[in-house]
């Protein structure tokens, strides 16, 4: 497992979120150059382009490098704030489990509503709001105004989320 240290000792960090080599390293990895490249495998249905590199003949996302960095650990995921996966600046980099890291998530492209925890319902001709809590969904209602709907989503994601924000 990579440490704290060994990652030190091997790159330094910038502000912009970037990792520098100090030494070079393969036929790629020149002293003073970005560590990492977009990789297409990383690419999902979320269209998130991860930044990676290998390091020992492992793969490394750099924003986990990066963590590790400056926290000494890796955790089991890292939720990019801002939702931007290629900016990985540490105040832009915090912990997170599956459930921050879904509620942080962009809305699907397939989005009926525009608006997170709201879809149309068919068979009732509304708008029906719902928030996952725990890995099961709770539906909260069903409404006619797609506005209403939109603001008991976010009063219901901050009623059950509150302390899934707090690091």
């Amino acid at each position: 497992m990579l440490t704290q240290s060994q990652v030190k000792e091997m790159f330094d960090y910038r502000e912009d979120g970037k990792l520098i080599r100090k030494f070079s390293s393969g036929r790629c990895g020149k002293a003073g150059s970005v560590v990492g490249c977009y990789n297409s495998k990383n690419l999902g249905t979320r269209d998130c382009r991860y930044i990676s590199t290998k390091i020992h003949g492992k793969g490394w996302r750099v924003h986990r490098l990066i963590f590790l960095y400056h926290h000494g650990y890796v955790p089991e995921q890292i939720d990019h704030i801002n939702r931007d996966c290629t900016d990985n600046r540490i105040e832009n980099l915090r912990p997170a489990d599956a459930s921050l890291n879904a509620i942080n998530r962009k809305l699907f492209s397939n989005s009926t509503s525009g608006a997170r925890g709201v879809s149309w319902h068919k068979h009732q001709q509304r708008w029906f709001v719902y928030v996952d809590v725990n890995k099961k969904r709770k539906n909260i209602g069903y409404f006619n105004d797609l506005e209403l709907a939109e603001l008991v989503a976010n009063e219901a994601r901050d009623k059950y989320h509150s302390n899934s924000f707090q690091i």
